[in-house]
């Protein structure tokens, strides 16, 4: 299963996108202009794996604000 997130940040989003680039299951992150701070691709194995990966650890580091997810069919 892949999705792309996107990210909303408090403060500069560069050391965010380096935490985010650390967690197993994320393939890609980068920060962006524009009113999403970061974008990720993410894999998981399945959607109980992607819970998991998007709640429980992206959202959980310090300065994330929201994220949002697109599964991609």
């Amino acid at each position: 299963m892949r999705a792309y997130v996107f990210i909303t940040t408090q403060g500069d989003a560069r050391p965010i996108v380096e935490k985010i680039r650390a967690i197993k299951g994320v393939k890609e992150a980068d920060a962006i202009w524009g009113p999403i701070d970061i974008i990720a691709l993410v894999e998981a194995d399945d959607a109980k794996a992607l819970i998991d990966l998007v709640p429980v650890k992206i959202r959980k580091i310090p300065g994330v604000n929201s994220t949002d997810t697109r599964i991609a069919l």
